[in-house]
């Protein structure tokens, strides 16, 4: 499809910048969409409006700053200490909004 294609030449050109392209899940834990993006609880982004909710406090993620979260999780891997204390990333990928059209 083209989008993909579009999307596929981009994601290289940012690994030729030397970013590392993050892919993370759809279905995303409120800490990890929220909480550790420092979203505060009253922010007008976890209402149920505006937010796809699923069950087990789970939601279809809201952005792709979401997928930034799993370098907190690698941070606190068993290999941490190997990965550089810079990191570039690019997070490409689909996003869920109860916006209306």
């Amino acid at each position: 499809h083209p989008i993909t294609q579009i999307q596929s030449e981009i994601e290289e050109l940012f690994i030729s910048l030397g970013f590392a392209v993050l892919d993370g899940p759809e279905a995303e834990t409120e800490y990890y969409n929220f909480d550790a993006l420092n979203i505060p609880a009253d922010h007008p982004a976890r209402d149920m409006q505006d937010t796809f909710w699923l069950e087990g406090g789970y939601l279809l993620r809201t952005h792709t700053s979401a997928m930034i979260p799993p370098e907190l999780r690698s941070m606190a891997a068993a290999d941490a200490a190997a990965r550089p204390s810079d990191v570039l990333l690019a997070c490409p990928g689909l996003v869920y909004r109860r916006d209306a059209i």
